[in-house]
């Protein structure tokens, strides 16, 4: 029996005309003169949650989600000298499980940073 693979539950194929859109507004934002307004605030949080929402859109399953997310880990971990191994994760983790090791990751590089100041 061949490996089950889990696919994302909000994979888009459009997702890069979602990250452009909220990115090209958010810079509309940013260029303002003057404080934003509260409002303006909120809108510019909503905006960074919906580009990390169609990034992440991009994948088509948990795996190609895991691999991106656990090479960028690497990359960290080894420019921080942080000798961590990273759980062995299958192709049909969950994104919670994914996200948990990549949690165990930062949290490792937070207390490394933290400890060298």
């Amino acid at each position: 029996m061949g490996a089950t693979i889990r696919l994302m539950p909000n994979h888009d194929p459009h997702w890069q005309d979602r990250l452009e859109a909220a990115k090209a507004r958010q810079a509309e934002l940013l260029r303002r003169e003057g404080i934003l307004t509260e409002a303006e605030q909120s809108e510019l949080l909503a905006l960074r949650q919906e580009a990390d929402r169609a990034f992440n859109a991009r994948f088509r399953t948990t795996a190609e989600y895991r691999d991106f997310y656990l090479g960028r880990a690497r990359d960290l971990l080894e420019e921080e000298g942080i000798d961590m191994p990273i759980p062995a994760l299958a192709d049909d983790a969950t994104v919670e499980e994914i996200d948990r090791v990549l949690g165990m990751v930062w949290q490792a590089v937070e207390v490394t940073n933290s400890e060298t100041f």
